[in-house]
């Protein structure tokens, strides 16, 4: 059964959006580990929230149920696992943050149209839903920070790729800080999917320290992230 957000009286606007929680990527390890460090010491805020990662689905619109369940598992039973690449930082001069572009666009394309005739995202198509695909390392910085953290980054930031063969389904707790709930496999990868935590890629309990109304650590495995 999964456990939702109660007390929201904290949340800003926007993050109640996210309230029954997404699916998105997450990198393997041997990613995570490269790009977490550089997400957690440019923009903390950002970190505390979530790890790096690939949005994909629209914010759900129901409680998660087994039937639910099945149908996405039944979805993405269908799509074939496929490579992503990303590699040099990106930022704009008319909007703040920088990203790691990521392709190839289309087989995300095709996952997100497959995903969201799920009825778990019946309703108005959520507006950020179109966005190309994109690994954040810091979004709450200003333009001018963004433009000249690119620059120091371009020649030491790392790049690489990896096999996308899961979406992993997150959900905020009260404090707006995604804790992992399961995982869903793209092409049968691993028989049936589960949002039991017990199953792969677990989120452990932590000891969470406070950095101002954020968490400084979060684990998958045997992954940790400090801020």
């Amino acid at each position: 059964m999964v456990t939702y957000a109660k007390d929201t009286s904290k949340w800003e606007d926007w993050q109640r959006d996210y309230r029954l929680g997404l699916l998105l990527i997450m990198p393997p390890q041997e990613v995570s580990e490269k790009t977490d460090p550089l997400r957690a010491k440019y923009d903390p805020q950002s970190h505390a929230i979530c790890p790096t990662h690939i949005s994909v689905s629209d914010p759900l619109r129901h409680e998660m149920t087994p039937a639910l369940q099945e149908e996405i598992h039944h979805i993405l039973g269908s799509i074939k696992p496929f490579r992503l690449h990303f590699d040099k930082p990106h930022a704009s001069a008319e909007r703040a943050g920088i990203t790691y572009p990521i392709s190839p666009q289309e087989p995300i394309d095709n996952l997100k149209q497959a995903l969201h005739a799920a009825a778990i995202f019946a309703g108005q198509v959520y507006r950020r839903r179109h966005i190309p695909a994109h690994m954040t390392l810091a979004e709450f910085i200003s333009i001018e920070d963004s433009l000249k953290l690119c620059a120091q980054l371009q020649d030491s930031a790392p790049s690489g790729s990896f096999l996308c063969d899961r979406l992993e389904f997150i959900v905020p707790d009260d404090n707006f800080q995604f804790q992992r709930k399961g995982a869903f496999f793209l092409g049968n990868a691993q028989e049936g999917s589960t949002t039991d935590p017990i199953q792969a890629r677990k989120l452990n309990p932590i000891k969470y320290v406070r950095h101002g109304n954020f968490c400084r650590s979060w684990r998958l495995s045997h992954e940790t992230y400090d801020l």
